[in-house]
């Protein structure tokens, strides 16, 4: 019996890209054609490589063009969760007080291993997202290998991520953020949905959903159902799009749920 993806029209259209090269660079513009290849030739270690290696390098970027020092940050966000709370550095007690100094001495000295915590982070949510995929594939009766379905995710998780790298070193470079920044910015100094315009004051509830709104979620959730549509026997994307679109929306219940319980922004 015959795979119908392997005569899908995208796979005619286009040659399977036999590099690696050909691959990264395939997924801005022969997407359909990239998915296609991944269902006869798995490929996950490029693509995770080339996220580490762009997260290591942010990382040392940041700390060598951002000149904060990493403990006024700590000190900062320890102040802004005080004052959500109605409080003071000075109404805290002095064993409180030694407390939080020595947390902020611990995330200070931790900075000086940010590329490779970062790199173990990206390596270990990549699999781990893999497999929430994977099981959502097997729910789903799309007959697909793991081998496939991380591919798929690492090549999503690449082109996304990889974009997003790529235009927040172009907005620091313009403009160095200083302490106040960084903490809004929440990681991403770049304005992908509408929560860094909406005001502070408004319920941290509403806050975390409208977060989710994130024209990089969104392009997540298209790539990865196309891809597990490709690699997947007799599926289309409308079909496999549940499955990152169930994931998202359940994110966004918990971070609904989280904020109204801890009341944070």
């Amino acid at each position: 019996m015959q795979d119908a993806n392997e005569h899908s029209p995208g796979a005619e259209a286009h040659p399977v890209p036999a590099t690696v090269w050909q691959r990264l660079t395939g997924m801005f513009f022969t997407l359909g054609t990239v998915f296609a290849a991944l269902r006869h030739q798995p490929d996950f270690v490029a693509p995770i490589l080339v996220m580490a290696l762009l997260t290591a390098g942010f990382s040392v970027f940041f700390t060598v063009w951002v000149k904060v020092d990493p403990r006024e940050v700590a000190r900062r966000a320890i102040e802004r969760q005080l004052e959500s709370q109605g409080k003071r550095w000075n109404d805290l007690s002095d064993t409180e007080q030694r407390q939080f100094e020595q947390g902020i001495e611990f995330s200070a000295g931790l900075q000086r291993f940010a590329p490779l915590i970062g790199i173990g982070v990206s390596v270990l949510a990549t699999l781990a997202l893999a497999g929430v995929y994977y099981l959502g594939m097997l729910l789903a009766r799309g007959q697909a290998t793991f081998r496939q379905v991380l591919s798929v995710t690492a090549y999503a998780t690449y082109a996304t991520d990889g974009v997003k790298y790529v235009l927040n070193i172009l907005i620091i470079l313009l403009r160095p953020p200083d302490v106040e920044q960084i903490l809004k910015a929440r990681g991403s100094f770049v304005i992908s949905n509408p929560a860094p315009l909406l005001p502070e004051s408004l319920p941290g509830w509403m806050l975390a959903a409208v977060s989710w709104v994130d024209v990089f979620s969104l392009w997540f959730i298209v790539l990865m159902a196309i891809g597990l549509a490709a690699v997947a026997y007799r599926k289309t994307p409308q079909q496999m799009a549940i499955i990152p679109g169930s994931l998202w929306l359940l994110g966004l219940l918990g971070s609904v749920v989280f904020a109204l319980v801890t009341g944070g922004k």
